[in-house]
């Protein structure tokens, strides 16, 4: 039983492809709003895991055909031979499949541990979102002072990352307090539906990513339906 490598590479097209569109899809939908809008630093990070997540699946397999010395079988297309290899050494694929998935479910699980008190604010320029933060904070009787990316109100309370050509920001809460971050973000996100936004470049290329992505993974598909009309 032959099987051609093309389709291998239509199937990681259909794969792959269909679930990043949808995250481009949403991102483009974000960025048009008339709004800034804040996403949680979880929800942000597993949208994106979603978005890679036919990269991931698909790449348990690049992990076995990488590490396996008997991928030579497979990529002959000698579909015998790979079901002997896979039942004589199963112990060994299984192994590697584990060690990959502890290591791909484990680094996903500390990111979003450390993205718990994380907020990610899309359609706002940082200076416009920096006013913000000091008016809110004055309002709060902590005033705030800013020393590089971390500001500080007496303690050390957050860290500023900023994307401008991207028009994001992401609030990255270090202080121990809690409480206070539930309160800046409920008053945050009040404050950011107020706020207008400008028109937002990026989403022209988002929007233009998905489409691309799309139609690639329509033309995998095609091939796939082509090829299995001409076996029949």
């Amino acid at each position: 039983m032959t099987v051609p490598f093309i389709l291998v590479i239509c199937f990681a097209g259909i794969v792959c492809l269909i679930p990043l569109a949808f995250y481009l899809f949403w991102l483009a939908q974000i960025t048009r709003r008339e709004h800034p809008v804040a996403v949680a630093g979880t929800w942000d990070f597993t949208a994106l895991v979603l978005g890679l997540s036919g990269f991931i699946v698909f790449g348990a397999g690049v992990v076995l055909t990488l590490l396996q010395s008997n991928f030579r079988f497979w990529m002959r297309g000698n579909f015998e031979a790979f079901r002997a290899v896979w039942i004589k050494e199963w112990v060994t694929w299984s192994v590697l499949v584990s060690f990959y998935l502890i290591a791909v479910v484990g680094g996903i699980g500390l990111t979003l541990l450390a993205r718990r008190r994380s907020l990610v604010v899309y359609n706002v320029e940082p200076e416009t979102f920096e006013s913000l933060l000091n008016e809110m904070f004055a309002q709060l009787g902590r005033p705030l002072e800013r020393t590089g990316n971390l500001w500080v109100s007496g303690v050390p309370l957050f860290e500023l990352d900023t994307f401008e050509d991207g028009r994001t920001v992401t609030l990255r809460w270090v202080s121990d307090d809690g409480r206070l971050f539930e309160d800046v973000t409920r008053l945050l996100r009040t404050a950011l539906t107020t706020h207008l936004a400008d028109e937002n470049q990026v989403t022209r290329w988002l929007h233009s990513a998905a489409v691309a992505t799309v139609a690639v993974a329509g033309c995998s598909f095609a091939l796939l339906i082509y090829y299995f009309t001409l076996t029949r």
